[in-house]
C-alpha cells in the first residue's frame, strides 16, 4: 500500500516541529539582547511616535555593533525595539490603572438607579440613589 503525503511527512524524523499559524508573526525579543530590569516593546516608526517614546524615557535597543535592533514592518516602515527600566514602566502602568479606576468611578456616578456599576474589586453591584447630586 502506498503511503499518503501526510503519512510520509509525519514519518520523517528530520522534519522540524510544526508551528501553528496562531503563534506566528510575533515579534520576540532575543534572549541574548534582554537585560534584567528592563521592559521591552516593538514600535513602528510612525511620524513622531519614536520621539514620543523617547521623551517618556524609552530608548532604542542598541546592538554591540552600534546599530539599533530593527525589523521591517512592511510598507516602508520599520519596527524598532525599545526598552525602559522596569521601575519607570511600573510607574506608567500604575498611573494608567489609576486613570481607569477614576474613569470607572466617574461613569458609575452618572448611572441611574438600578443600573449596574462596573466591577469594583471583583464585585459587581447595583447603583444606589445615594449619590451626591450637584
Amino acid at each position: 500500500m502506498t503511503k499518503s503525503r501526510e503519512d510520509k511527512a509525519h514519518a520523517s524524523k528530520k522534519r522540524p516541529d510544526r508551528i501553528p499559524l496562531s503563534s506566528g508573526n510575533k515579534l520576540l525579543v532575543p534572549a541574548s539582547i534582554k537585560k534584567e530590569g528592563y521592559q521591552y516593546y516593538w514600535e513602528v516608526d510612525h511620524p513622531g511616535r519614536i520621539e514620543q517614546l523617547e521623551s517618556a524615557w524609552w530608548e532604542k535597543v542598541t546592538l554591540p555593533n552600534g546599530e539599533h535592533m530593527t525589523v521591517p514592518a512592511g510598507n516602508g516602515r520599520t519596527h524598532y525595539l525599545m526598552h525602559i527600566e522596569q521601575k519607570y514602566y511600573d510607574e506608567d502602568i500604575d498611573r494608567q490603572q489609576q486613570r481607569n479606576i477614576d474613569a470607572t468611578k466617574k461613569q458609575a456616578q452618572s448611572l441611574g438607579e438600578d443600573e449596574y456599576v462596573p466591577m469594583d474589586n471583583g464585585v459587581q453591584r447595583k447603583s444606589v440613589a445615594q449619590r451626591e447630586i450637584i
